[in-house]
């Protein structure tokens, strides 16, 4: 579903400095990989990557195997409106429109008619339980609340790959959890093939997989076996034996 093929990236400036280095990551479809490292790790240029806001200076990203940087302005923006879906920690939504009205704008760009956009909104609503904030506005929701409207406009289109980016960062902790399983129930009911960078071992350990980068470069793989609590201890243990500051990574939540 997903190649990253011997990927590097190399930011010119009176100091050159390489982020990634030779980067191999193969993700299936319907899996949900989580991506950790310390700090300037590189984990956020290679989300950047694949995400096509950032290109690489040598190797190749394939999205079903097609291969989305050498496409031009206008199909790159279609590419990215229709195959990729984004959750950021700072829920970028927009405080003016309500919580319907962020989530159908993916929908509203691609000329959708409005009884399109309705019953879809109403569909993932029901999904991810927020029919009731449906007519409330940004400063009238929780933070998790946003999150989930967030989650739900980029899933409305229904994305070959979601993309998150520390989508827990500004969540307390039962809020992360609710989160984070609505992901994991995304991932194992719709089959969303997702990718998610995170300083947090509780959010990694809703994965299947979690690959750990330091210093730009590959550094190991593990994978989540019936116990999440067993794969949350591996996460840990592995986060300390990379080393890095205390601050790279969240305090861990119950």
């Amino acid at each position: 579903m997903l190649k990253v093929n011997n990927v590097s990236k190399v930011y010119e400036g009176k100091v050159a400095y390489r982020a990634l280095s030779n980067i191999d990551l193969d993700i299936e479809k319907g899996e949900f990989v989580a991506i950790m490292g310390p700090s300037g790790s590189g984990k956020t240029t290679l989300l950047n990557m694949v995400a096509t806001i950032d290109e690489p200076t040598t190797g190749e990203v394939l999205v079903e195997e097609r291969k989305p940087h050498v496409l031009g302005r206008n199909d790159l923006a279609k590419f990215r409106r229709r195959e990729l879906g984004f959750v950021f920690q700072e829920f970028n939504l927009l405080h003016t429109l309500t919580v319907e009205e962020n989530m159908v704008l993916p929908l509203t760009l691609d000329g959708k008619r409005v009884k399109e956009m309705e019953d879809k909104a109403k569909t993932i609503s029901e999904k991810l339980g927020i029919s009731g904030i449906m007519g409330k506005r940004v400063h009238e929701i929780s933070g998790g609340q946003a999150q989930r409207a967030a989650i739900a406009r980029a899933m409305i289109h229904q994305p070959k790959l979601l993309l998150a980016d520390e989508p827990t960062g500004n969540l307390d902790s039962k809020s992360s959890k609710d989160v984070m399983g609505m992901l994991e129930t995304l991932n194992k009911k719709e089959n969303t093939t997702m990718m998610l960078v995170t300083h947090d071992p509780q959010a990694a350990s809703y994965a299947d997989r979690v690959v750990f980068i330091r210093d730009g470069k590959f550094y190991s793989e593990i994978h989540r076996g019936k116990s999440r609590q067993t794969f949350f201890q591996s996460i840990i243990d592995t986060l300390s034996l990379m080393g890095g500051d205390d601050s790279d990574f969240s305090s861990v939540r119950d």
